[in-house]
C-alpha cells in the first residue's frame, strides 16, 4: 500500500533544511501563541464582554465577530513568519454571508482557523472531546454547541443563531481525512439544512501538502518544499428546497451525497499530478 501511495502522491524531497527546520519550529512556535493567546481571551475578554453585552445570544453574536478578528490577526501573523498563504476565488463572498451553512473538506487542523477568519459572525459544532479538554474548551463551552448536545437542541440552538444572521461552519467528514481521499461524509449538514431552511454553500480547501497538519502527522513535520497553501474555492449554494418532497432521512442522504459529489468534483479539478 505505501508503494502505491509514493506512487501517485510522490512526496518531494527536502533541499533546504535550514528552511525546513525554521518552518517547523516556526509552526510551533505560533501554535504556542495561539493556545496562550486563547488563555487570554477567556480569562480577560470573556469576562468584559460578558458585562457589555447582554444577554447570551447578544453576546455570542459579538465575541464571535471579535473571534473573527483574532483569527485574522493570527492569519496574518503565519503569513508574515512565511508559515501560510491563503487564497480566495470569491473574495469578500464568505464575510458578507448571512444564515447559511459552509461545508468543506476537512484535510488539515488549520481548516478551522482558516475558515473562522472568512466569516464574521460564524459559529460551529466542535466534537464533544474538545469541549471537555484542551486548552480550546475554554472557548468552545462558552461560544458553540459541542456534538454531544442531543439533535434537536442543536437544531434550535442553531436556527437562533441564524435568526440573528450568524452562519455555520461544518465539515461533513467529522474528522480529517488523509490526503489520498475522503472520509465518510455524514449528514449532519444536510439534517440542519433541511430542518432550518438555510442553503449549503460548498467550500472546497485545495492549496498544496499540507504535512505536519493532517491526522497522524508528526508535530515536528512540515511541507517539504513550501509553505502551506490553502486556496479557497467557493461553490454555488445548494437550497434544501430541491429535496423538499423527499422523506427526511432519503432527503438528507441525498443532499450529503450532492455536497459530497461537488467537493470530490472540484478536488479532481484542482489536483495536479
Amino acid at each position: 500500500m505505501d508503494e502505491i501511495k509514493e506512487l501517485l502522491f510522490p512526496e518531494k524531497k527536502i533541499t533546504n533544511y535550514p528552511l525546513y527546520f525554521y518552518r517547523v519550529f516556526g509552526k510551533i512556535f505560533a501554535l504556542t501563541i495561539f493556545g496562550v493567546g486563547t488563555v487570554l481571551l477567556a480569562a480577560l475578554c470573556f469576562p468584559i464582554c460578558k458585562l457589555i453585552f447582554r444577554p447570551k445570544p447578544r453576546f455570542r453574536y459579538h465575541t464571535r465577530y471579535l473571534i473573527y478578528i483574532l483569527f485574522n490577526i493570527f492569519i496574518k501573523f503565519l503569513w508574515l513568519l512565511g508559515l501560510v498563504r491563503i487564497k480566495v476565488d470569491k473574495k469578500n463572498y464568505l464575510n458578507k454571508l448571512e444564515s447559511a451553512i459552509v461545508v468543506a473538506n476537512h484535510s488539515a487542523y488549520l481548516d478551522s482557523f482558516v475558515m473562522l477568519a472568512q466569516l464574521k459572525h460564524a459559529t460551529i459544532i466542535p466534537k464533544a472531546s474538545l469541549s471537555e479538554k484542551n486548552v480550546m474548551k475554554l472557548v468552545i463551552n462558552e461560544l458553540y454547541t459541542p456534538n454531544s448536545v442531543p439533535f434537536d437542541e442543536i437544531v434550535e440552538r442553531v436556527k437562533e443563531d441564524f435568526a440573528n444572521k450568524n452562519t455555520l461552519i461544518m465539515f461533513p467528514e467529522g474528522t480529517r481525512s488523509t490526503p489520498y481521499g475522503q472520509n465518510y461524509y455524514k449528514k449532519g449538514a444536510a439534517r440542519i439544512s433541511l430542518a432550518t431552511g438555510v442553503p449549503i454553500i460548498p467550500v472546497y480547501i485545495g492549496g498544496n501538502s499540507k504535512k505536519g497538519l493532517g491526522k497522524g502527522d508528526k508535530i515536528l513535520e512540515y511541507n517539504h518544499s513550501d509553505i502551506y497553501s490553502f486556496d479557497l474555492h467557493i461553490k454555488e449554494p445548494v437550497y434544501p428546497d430541491e429535496f423538499k418532497d423527499l422523506p427526511e432521512p432519503i432527503a438528507a442522504k441525498r443532499l450529503t451525497h450532492k455536497i459530497r459529489d461537488i467537493l470530490s468534483d472540484e478536488a479532481n479539478a484542482q489536483y495536479r499530478y
